[in-house]
């Protein structure tokens, strides 16, 4: 892998994205929640930065990605780098860069909204963002599926509101659907969250959710992988 190549499509990359201010819209709506819940909302500061960080999780790796990698198709960028010897992961990388990025500018900027205790940031940030890197391949997977930008942001959804599903299950409380929203990496990032604000975070508490965030990061990048393959230069 060549860094010198993915240094240069990163700010390629922040040159375009520069120029494309409705891509910003994913960044800003966590954090306006964000905002709203810690003037009007109800619960404890850490459940509300959890909910907040869980959209920001759910939308921008997702959402920002796809957008990117379906712009660089659709302005046939995409094509001209992969027949001129600049490899996909290296295309991948520095979009994940700028993605990531963003998900981590706004993680600390809600940790700050919500004032938490400056002990459990770095163990805050490191979680959000090791999930935030664990779906990020599905962004780059739904924008490389995507004829165009338009398209990309109808195939983003299915994948925004799985993720988003922890949020709407904790409303009802069923016991099966929680046990299958265990199966997420957002709800295994919530209850990682929950041990840390509790101080009960212990290699039992949190192994299993770990493996969680491991194993949707497997599926993920296989995803990806595999339409890159099939897809990324004849589409």
């Amino acid at each position: 892998m060549r860094f010198y190549k993915i240094k240069a499509l990163f700010k390629l990359g922040i040159e375009d994205l520069s120029k494309n201010m409705n891509v910003f819209i994913y960044v800003l709506m966590p954090l306006g929640f964000a905002f709203l819940y810690s003037n009007i909302g109800e619960g404890s500061k850490e459940s509300l930065f959890s909910l907040c960080v869980l959209l920001n999780i759910a939308m921008v790796p997702v959402a920002l990605m796809g957008t990117i990698i379906a712009e660089e198709k659709e302005k046939n960028t995409l094509r001209t780098l992969m027949l001129n010897d600049v490899k996909g992961f290296e295309i991948l990388f520095a979009k994940a860069f700028i993605c990531m990025l963003f998900v981590f500018v706004n993680d600390i900027l809600i940790y700050f909204v919500f004032q938490l205790p400056m002990a459990s940031f770095l163990l805050y940030q490191g979680v959000t963002l090791l999930v935030g890197i664990a779906v990020i391949f599905f962004g780059a997977f739904v924008g490389l599926m995507a004829k165009n930008q338009m398209s990309a942001g109808l195939l983003s959804l299915p994948f925004m509101f799985l993720l988003m599903a922890p949020m709407f299950i904790m409303l009802f409380k069923n016991d099966i659907a929680s046990k299958i929203s265990s199966f997420l990496p957002t709800d295994a990032m919530m209850t990682i969250l929950a041990k840390i604000s509790q101080n009960e975070m212990t290699l039992s508490s949190v192994g299993m959710p770990f493996v969680v965030v491991i194993a949707w990061f497997i599926l993920s990048f296989l995803l990806f992988n595999v339409a890159y393959k099939k897809m990324g230069v004849d589409n």
